[in-house]
């Protein structure tokens, strides 16, 4: 898996959202992965990922995770990563609990999707 971001991208801006390809050649992205509410002082951020449709089942998502993990930890410097994901959306929790990520708090009525209110799982892992 190859992670590019944008020419001048710098996460001391805050975020930073890397393309991802399964080889260095590849020109199509088959996703994004992101790295956002970084926090220096503490050596963590949060991590976001997205696969397009068609290229969803097939071992990306896992593996850009694998490999912002490692730039996290050998460029970056970071001690942890985290994400928060609603509780209705089993394959993302299912996915970060795969990558070696934990439970570590629930939101009560954090985000609202249509017309409910639903929890949010706070999930991390030490780097």
């Amino acid at each position: 898996m190859t992670l590019k971001s944008l020419p001048g991208a710098s996460l001391s801006s805050g975020s930073i959202t890397f393309y991802a390809y399964p080889t260095p050649v590849d020109t199509e992205p088959v996703g994004t992965v992101e790295l956002y509410a970084y926090d220096p002082l503490n050596r963590r951020a949060a991590i976001g990922v997205a696969v397009a449709t068609d290229h969803r089942h097939k071992g990306y998502a896992t593996a850009m995770i694998a490999e912002l993990e490692r730039l996290c930890s050998e460029v970056y410097a970071l001690h942890q990563l985290y994400c928060d994901v609603a509780v209705v959306n089993t394959a993302s929790t299912a996915l970060f609990k795969k990558c070696g990520y934990k439970i570590c708090g629930q939101m009560q009525e954090w985000v609202e999707i249509g017309d409910k209110w639903i929890d949010v799982l706070r999930l991390q892992k030490m780097l």
